[in-house]
């Protein structure tokens, strides 16, 4: 079987269709209950390890070693030309600005999304650690006018990155404060980000993954509870600082989850910025291709029924 011109080398382990190897459930199993089993094979045991005490994000786990830290952080950085390429680009006042943004990369994610396009952020034993005052350094230099805090994902280090962000904005005012990220962290550090984000002009983005929980938890191995409960618990204190992105993953993520996930947006304003980006083959579902046109077009028209402002994103990718 062919979807997109790309074949399926296996088969489905719910209803035997023909679906990818590295995910063995074809699109239309994916969003049902059974789905849930299969995800247990592609994703570590991450609830066999919960323990009372760590409430960093919605894992509860036991963490791993950088987890938590306010004076170190286990990442690297880099200064991008503004604009540079980060998902807000398109609509972000920092890209009106002229000098540099200063991309924090965390290592570490409370997610375990089998597409991931930054999957280098696994392998964190062998990079160094950097101080609050080392990143407070590099924020000084006066070309740097933001500060973009993603990875991996920011949620396993807010102590330190909320720690760097106070700082950095008692020397430097003007600094915009954003944040990538999967929207799973703790919710009362999740709401003291967007705070410095409301203060500082900057964004808080939500990678929203699917829509139904089913297939969320297939794809990434952790459910999108906490993700809905914080972007409205943001949206009632700094509604101004949300922006949402989704990747469309082929033929899983399609006009239905978009269209569920920007109901979703819109239920709150249907101002609030929305991106869909275009899919590359990566990390364990190497094997899929790039999202056909067709599914592009799809999800857009379903997107724009809800919301005002929506982008596609990684246009590139399609050759336009």
């Amino acid at each position: 079987m062919r979807r997109g011109g790309t074949a399926f080398s296996s088969k489905c382990k719910i209803c035997g269709k023909a679906a990818p190897f590295s995910l063995p459930v074809c699109p239309e199993c994916s969003k049902k209950d059974a789905a849930l089993e299969i995800a247990t094979s592609l994703h570590p045991p991450l609830y066999e390890k919960r323990v009372e005490g760590c409430n960093l994000c919605s894992n509860k786990c036991s963490g791993i070693a950088l987890c938590g830290k306010p004076e170190y952080g286990k990442l690297t950085y880099y200064e991008d030309p503004l604009p540079t390429n980060c998902c807000n680009a398109w609509f972000c006042n920092g890209s009106k600005l002229t000098g540099t943004n200063l991309a924090v990369f965390y290592y570490g994610c409370n997610f375990d999304c089998l597409y991931c396009q930054n999957w280098t952020h696994k392998y964190f034993e062998d990079v160094r650690t950097v101080s609050v005052d080392e990143l407070l350094r590099a924020a000084k230099n006066f070309r740097v006018r933001c500060v973009c805090h993603f990875g991996g994902s920011p949620e396993p280090q807010l102590p330190f990155a909320l720690k760097f962000s106070r700082k950095a904005l008692e020397f430097k005012e003007d600094l915009m404060i954003c944040w990538e990220w999967n929207g799973a962290g703790n919710t009362s550090l999740a709401l003291k980000a967007a705070e410095l984000s409301s203060r500082s002009g900057g964004t808080v983005k939500f990678d929203l993954k699917a829509w139904n929980p089913n297939l969320h938890v297939l794809l990434t191995g952790r459910d999108n509870e906490r993700v809905k409960d914080n972007f409205e618990r943001i949206y009632d204190k700094h509604g101004e600082v949300l922006s949402a992105t989704t990747l469309l993953v082929p033929y899983y993520v399609d006009e239905e989850e978009v269209e569920g996930i920007a109901r979703f947006i819109s239920s709150f304003s249907t101002e609030i910025p929305y991106s869909l980006l275009v899919f590359h083959p990566d990390y364990r579902m190497s094997d899929f291709p790039v999202t056909p046109v067709q599914q592009v077009k799809r999800c857009y028209k379903a997107a724009k029924k809800h919301l005002k402002n929506v982008n596609i994103g990684n246009l590139h990718l399609l050759g336009l």
